[in-house]
């Protein structure tokens, strides 16, 4: 505690004081950042807390505990708008002290739970399927090709002739309806499930495939520590730490469920923050993308971006079909399988990601692959189809590069580090202590509490590297033994 609050009295919070309060924003800033330390995740823990251990009562000096309510309040309505500052701050104080450096910085994500109804939940699969059936039936009842608009506007119609008529609403138990009531209603119910699911397809815009009614920003995903030990999804968020020399130097909330998404975000909002970029990124095979390996060149960032095929690399493989196992002829722009068959070049095309990056492809085909006696260990088609088999050479070469570079030997103590710093700050937070489950709604929410947990981490570490006289270390060394 002592520590912490070192650390905020070089920082400045007046522009965030409000009045007609006991406490001052600095104050509630350490409740609820030594509280992150000490597992008191909630307000009503908080306000605990502080009237039974001595070091709240340190802090709060002569001043009364404050409640839940003005700790809840304090979190929902200051918190969002003060940590993109404050946090900035303390990465400034410990590049002062040495403590960080911007040779290369270690990006890991993983998933924890939403504070939503897991039974309450919408599938973008189901919603287009509805969808498309809905505007099936309304094309059959106003012929040809129709709009919500049109809709619309044949209810309109329809209103103004049962007045023009004198026709009222009826309803209930002796009231026959007229015809125009009933097609009024029928369009009616029609024009609002269209809304309905385009509501839906909004909220989950072009990334998501779910969400949850409780919490819209929460998608379905499949957690590792699923207690019924059978992939239940649940609503989660997508968590991405950054972490430096043992400490974390960034943070993002995300609502997609890979990592490769994610990775152009947080470089870009760590830029903003600390004024400067990092040499190096440091990643694991999820973050492999045409995308990310671009963004990095053109912000002249070495990767260090594990590929996603090094593992099975290493292995001894049966799959006969794979590029690396054939054999490529650059002047004829071809491939001769394990068969002596070629692949010769069929065209060539491009195709365009989820985010919008657009990539060239070319497709090789063979014309002699029927009854090859490799065709199974080759091929999954169908045996009338011949092999196909898609390359993009420009992501081909940013992947060899990030082979290589991974291989060499700053690249070993990287990913090594990697491993070693991300899981350690993950294992802190989720298992020492104890936070899995978020407990409140929304990205700004949840991303506040986030940037909370990681303001405290860092506090934390740097008390256990002055206690151990471990300051001033930025890797752990390789085992050559």
């Amino acid at each position: 505690m002592r520590l912490l609050w070192e650390v905020l009295e070089g920082m400045d919070f007046t522009a965030y004081e409000t009045k007609n309060t006991t406490w001052s924003t600095q104050e509630l800033f350490a409740i609820w950042t030594f509280g992150m330390m000490t597992g008191a995740f909630s307000s009503r823990k908080l306000e605990e807390a502080c009237r039974n251990d001595i070091r709240y009562m340190w802090l709060l000096g002569d001043k009364r505990a404050p409640d839940h309510s003005s700790l809840s309040r304090f979190r929902q309505k200051q918190l969002p708008e003060i940590l993109p500052q404050v946090f900035p701050a303390l990465m400034a104080y410990l590049s002062g002290l040495g403590e960080t450096d911007y040779e290369t910085v270690y990006i890991d994500g993983t998933k924890l739970e939403a504070n939503a109804n897991r039974y309450r939940f919408v599938w973008r699969k189901s919603v287009e399927k509805h969808l498309a059936k809905l505007k099936e039936k309304a094309a059959g009842l106003c012929g040809g090709d129709v709009t919500i608009k049109k809709l619309e506007a044949q209810v309109q119609q329809l209103r103004s002739d049962m007045a023009r008529h004198g026709i009222a609403m009826v309803s209930g138990t002796g009231h026959r309806k007229h015809e125009l009531q009933r097609q009024l209603e029928e369009r009616e119910n029609l024009v609002s499930k269209w809304q309905e699911y385009e509501m839906h397809l909004a909220i989950m815009g072009p990334s998501r495939n779910s969400y949850a009614k409780t919490d819209t920003d929460a998608t379905f995903m499949r957690m590792k520590d699923d207690h019924m030990r059978n992939g239940q999804l649940k609503p989660a968020y997508n968590v991405q730490l950054a972490v430096n020399s043992e400490y974390i130097v960034g943070y993002g909330v995300f609502s997609n469920r890979t990592d490769s998404a994610t990775l152009k975000p947080m470089l870009q909002t760590m830029e903003q923050q600390h004024g400067r970029k990092y040499e190096s990124v440091t990643a694991d095979a999820g973050y492999e993308s045409l995308e990310n390996y671009t963004y990095l060149d053109e912000c002249e960032q070495m990767s260090f971006i594990k590929p996603a095929s090094y593992e099975q690399s290493k292995k001894k493989s049966n799959w006969v079909g794979h590029m690396q196992n054939m054999t490529y002829d650059p002047v004829a722009d071809s491939f001769t399988c394990q068969n002596n068959k070629r692949l010769t070049l069929a065209y060539k095309g491009r195709q365009k990601s989820s985010t919008g990056f657009e990539s060239e492809y070319s497709m090789y085909q063979c014309t002699e692959c029927m009854g090859c006696p490799l065709r199974q260990r080759c091929s999954k088609a169908e045996q009338k189809h011949t092999k196909q088999m898609r390359v993009c050479w420009e992501f081909v070469h940013k992947r060899q590069a990030s082979l290589e570079n991974i291989t060499s030997e700053k690249g070993t103590l990287f990913r090594v580090n990697r491993s070693i710093q991300n899981e350690g700050a993950f294992g802190v937070l989720k298992q020492d202590w104890g936070f899995r489950r978020f407990l409140t709604c929304g990205n700004e929410n949840i991303l506040a509490q986030v940037g909370l947990l990681a303001f405290a981490f860092n506090v934390k570490k740097l008390h256990a590297k002055q206690r151990s006289n471990r300051t001033g270390t930025q890797y752990f060394k390789l085992n050559t033994a």
